[in-house]
């Protein structure tokens, strides 16, 4: 009775995995892929050599868990953070200007970081102090019934922030952190967000990136761990199905014929490939399961770029009136030589079937217009990352049927970060849902 069986080698699979094996129980960990990491992983670019994400990552301060995970397994140190939250945008002819708070309390940093900024003109300025103080103030939570079933953009301008603040600031934030149209996305969690990073601490606030290939950030320290302590991971095995009898379930059926058993089963894999591997009477029958069917994917195009010459000289920006929406500089953040610079287009279904030579063609020119370095630059090769499947669409609608982490069937548990964890799909919010899976694990 202390064996696992986890399906799933993500930062929620391997997170369950590293507390149950801490805990003493004995793991197993299945990865359909001939890697780990799911959908935050880094590969090797053939044509360069150079190391790239299949999406790139931002951490932040109140990544609690995250942190937490990380520093068990003995790699927090790969992630850089911020002294103090600073963000830059970028607009046309290659002008810069940031956000930048100072070392004050909650949310005074935030409020003076405002004041202080290039970005924005007084009359945004006191729109965005006028969001916070309503943030703030215990006033917001009248707004909670309604607020449930408002979209970001809906929200936005319900509390006064102009169309324009709302392209040019909270449009780059909401997609970033929700990945999806401001028109589409529940306030509710972008507002959670908010609260979290930016009302609470001004270390809470921090952001963090990788500096080194994501997979590098934990998989390989998260698989020692689980190892270490007598437990297995393996790649390469997929789950053709669970076996479930009489409300319990009593291992899986691999796509090879073997069958596995195993008195808990935790599913730590997207919900797509839950409902290819649930019986199909159970999701019939049972509405736990048949919610899940609701759920809706937001894609993300990731577009990475290598030129003859440096062209940006800062770790990350966010784009003004551009479609892409965020540039990083990945020589810069690798400490790397090869002038490889990524572009990220979140909640991308408006163009996740449009061609490679057209995306590339249209980053191009839109960083040609807001840096001018590029014009003279030559392209020497390009990679484009299409994840069609990358995060569930957190619409208000999506909130209602969230599953939590234990099911009604005996001996099954979930994780992942489109599970019920009261935040978007982020990296914290999967790993939440591991630590939440071991702790139903351990105490059920």
């Amino acid at each position: 009775m202390d064996k696992v069986l986890i399906i799933g080698g993500g930062f929620a699979g391997l997170t369950a995995g590293v507390a149950l094996a801490g805990a003493g129980r004995r793991v197993r960990l299945l990865e359909q892929r001939p890697h780990l990491g799911g959908r935050a992983r880094s590969l090797i670019d053939p044509s360069t050599g150079s190391v790239v994400d299949n999406g790139q990552h931002l951490f932040m301060g109140c990544y609690h868990a995250t942190q937490r995970f990380l520093t068990e397994i003995g790699t927090l140190d790969r992630i850089r953070f911020q002294p103090r939250l600073r963000l830059q945008f970028l607009e046309a002819a290659g002008q810069f200007t940031s956000l930048e708070c100072p070392d004050l309390p909650a949310p005074w940093h935030l409020l003076a970081g405002v004041l202080r900024s290039g970005s924005f003109s007084w009359r945004e300025k006191f729109q965005i102090l006028r969001l916070g103080r309503r943030l703030a103030s215990s006033r917001s939570a009248s707004l909670s019934r309604e607020r449930d079933r408002l979209t970001v953009e809906d929200w936005l301008a319900h509390l006064g922030q102009s169309e324009k603040l709302r392209r040019n600031f909270w449009d780059l934030i909401s997609i970033a952190a929700l990945n999806e149209d401001p028109q589409i996305a529940s306030a509710l969690l972008f507002e959670r967000v908010l609260r979290l990073a930016l009302l609470t601490s001004p270390a809470d606030s921090r952001l963090g990136i990788c500096r080194v290939g994501l997979s590098d950030c934990y998989t390989v320290a998260a698989k020692n761990y689980i190892e270490a302590r007598g437990g297995l991971v393996e790649v390469g095995r997929s789950v053709a199905g669970l076996l479930i009898k009489d409300g319990v379930c009593e291992g899986v059926k691999l796509a090879d014929g073997e069958t596995l058993l195993a008195g808990t089963v935790l599913s730590a894999v997207p919900w797509l490939q839950l409902l290819r591997i649930l019986p199909d009477d159970l999701l019939g029958s049972e509405p736990f399961f048949a919610g899940i069917t609701a759920l809706r994917p937001a894609p993300i195009i990731s577009l990475y770029l290598w030129f003859d010459r440096p062209v940006v000289h800062v770790d990350f920006a966010g784009l003004r009136g551009t479609t892409f929406q965020w540039l990083f500089d990945k020589s810069s953040i690798l400490g790397s030589s090869d002038n490889c610079v990524s572009l990220v287009l979140s909640g991308a279904r408006a163009h996740i079937d449009r061609g490679k030579e057209e995306l590339v063609s249209l980053a191009l020119c839109e960083l040609g217009e807001l840096l001018p370095p590029v014009r003279a630059a030559k392209v020497l090769h390009s990679l484009l990352i299409k994840e069609r499947f990358a995060t569930f669409a957190p619409t208000w609608e999506a909130e209602q049927v969230r599953p939590s982490t234990t099911t009604p069937i005996r001996g099954l548990y979930l994780a992942g970060d489109w599970t019920a964890t009261g935040l978007p799909a982020t990296i914290e919010g999967a790993v939440q849902s591991g630590y939440s899976a071991a702790e139903a694990i351990l105490h059920g």
